[in-house]
């Protein structure tokens, strides 16, 4: 999961999220002002809004590996998040304001789940919306750079068209060193020997532009280059491999046999 988008983005998302923590303090929701001084409620929301924040981002990176949710739109799947991520959020908001202010009976947390899950459902929409932000915007400057590069050279006459060459998406920083090919929601992450970018494709559509024998998929969200692969990580019911540039791929039962056959479980 420490490749989510959601994981990635995490100091880009401090600010915002400190920020909704200050304006609800000053605000004083759900009778805070009442009970508690700016300070205190400083705290409250402070303490609250950074666990709820990272129960959201973890969540939110657990479900990108679920392909049947991964497909929903992001204001859904944040709001199934947000509405999970509520359930262990209300025990803390009992545990910060029996500290901060007085206690509250566990006997109380059907009460406050569905003012708690309001405000961590608007919380998880706004980090959903403002990690596909920064996708688009990342995808956007690719196809720009892409754009902007030269048209291939035209094929002599009678000749075969030439392939489409992937190579050619990388961005030049990256180098030319592909390793592995990643999955996430609408985009293709690219993992090379100097770092890792996002395209807008699919796929299966980078795999088409790839010349045939350059790798293999290995799962239904990686494709792995063929001299990519360091070692290989064994445990009961599952096969992890391990890349050049300690990246951790996981080997799906659906290509396990196409793996085994071009040895690559032997290294």
């Amino acid at each position: 999961m420490r490749e989510s988008p959601y994981v990635r983005s995490l100091p880009y998302q401090l600010l915002p999220v400190l920020g909704v923590a200050v304006v609800l303090a000053v605000l004083g929701p759900f009778g805070t002002y009442q009970r508690m001084d700016l300070v205190q409620r400083l705290a409250h929301f402070g303490i609250i809004g950074g666990l709820s924040w990272i129960q959201v981002v973890l969540l939110a990176a657990w479900f990108g590996t679920i392909e049947p949710i991964d497909r929903w739109p992001v204001a859904g799947r944040m709001t199934l998040v947000g509405l999970l991520a509520a359930v262990p959020s209300t025990f803390e908001v009992i545990a910060v304001h029996s500290w901060l202010v007085r206690p509250i009976p566990l006997s109380l947390a059907p009460t406050l789940y569905p003012e708690n899950a309001f405000l961590t459902v608007i919380v998880s929409i706004m980090i959903g919306l403002f990690v596909e932000q920064r996708l688009r915007a990342k995808a956007d400057a690719e196809r720009e750079r892409v754009a902007a590069l030269p048209p291939p050279v035209a094929a002599e006459p009678g000749a075969a068209p030439a392939l489409p060459d992937f190579l050619r998406r990388i961005p030049p920083a990256l180098g030319r060193d592909l390793l592995a090919l990643e999955m996430e929601d609408h985009y293709v992450r690219i993992h090379t020997a100097l770092g890792s970018d996002l395209v807008l494709m699919r796929l299966r559509d980078a795999l088409a532009e790839l010349a045939s024998g350059r790798g293999l998929q290995v799962h239904r969200s990686w494709w792995v280059a063929t001299d990519a692969v360091a070692s290989v990580d064994r445990t009961p019911g599952r096969v992890i491999l391990v890349l050049r540039n300690g990246l951790k791929v996981p080997v799906s039962k659906t290509f396990r046999d196409s793996v085994k056959e071009a040895g690559w479980l032997e290294v």
